[in-house]
């Protein structure tokens, strides 16, 4: 069995915040939360928020009783110091249907710098571009 080799260029001197739906976590999606919190644990400066929904209760009943692709989780991550001050925009990640989805979010938040352009087009698909932070 293969483990899970850091990258050549690990995101240990930099920080970040990842921000899961609590409220979303069924459906077998409990996979999301475990392999989030294993690669949380590896980044030193990383840490898990688990929440109710960002997005409003509107989004979780949707995507909970839509059978069309784009029903997935969605993880948000805030790029930061290793002392957390953020750096950039939130970055919008999802949404997170598939084991393969899981696996590229869990080896992405472990690269740096976590550029959005990296993620595959399927996990941007409700990236806000136009969002701009005034820090």
């Amino acid at each position: 069995m293969a483990s899970a080799a850091p990258h050549a260029e690990n995101n240990s001197r930099s920080g970040l915040t990842a921000i899961v739906c609590d409220s979303c976590e069924d459906n077998g999606e409990r996979t999301l939360l475990a392999a989030l919190k294993e690669t949380i644990r590896r980044l030193p400066h990383a840490v898990l928020v688990r929440t109710t929904c960002p997005f409003s209760q509107m989004w979780c009943h949707t995507r909970k009783t839509s059978a069309s692709r784009g029903a997935g989780q969605v993880v948000l991550v805030q790029r930061c110091t290793d002392t957390r001050k953020p750096l950039g925009p939130v970055i919008v990640v999802g949404p997170v249907e598939t084991a393969d989805d899981v696996a590229v979010l869990t080896r992405w938040l472990e690269t740096s710098p976590l550029a959005v352009g990296s993620l595959p087009q399927r996990l941007r698909r409700l990236q806000n571009t136009n969002h701009t932070n005034p820090n």
